[in-house]
């Protein structure tokens, strides 16, 4: 998991199946220096700090179990921090 920003939200004509209903946004990623896509659970407005998870972290952000390996995704928000820097 990496501490990040929600940069904005990111919008799409088509989706894969599996995204339909889920809020895309975009999220810097303070660790690695970069800008990822991150699926958002929570609705976390644009300049909030939040915590990305990656990998099956990301899937059981999303749906937890073991029975998760069918989603689409490999960032979600997993936590919504305080706006201290």
């Amino acid at each position: 998991m990496h501490r990040g920003r929600i940069l904005g939200e990111l919008w799409g004509e088509r989706r894969v199946p599996g995204l339909a209903g889920r809020k895309l946004v975009l999220c810097s990623d303070g660790a690695a220096d970069r800008v990822v896509v991150a699926i958002d659970t929570l609705d976390a407005r644009v300049g909030q700090p939040v915590l990305v998870a990656f990998g099956s972290g990301a899937r059981n952000v999303l749906r937890p179990g073991p029975d998760n390996r069918d989603l689409v995704g490999d960032a979600a928000v997993a936590l919504l921090c305080d706006d201290e820097d």
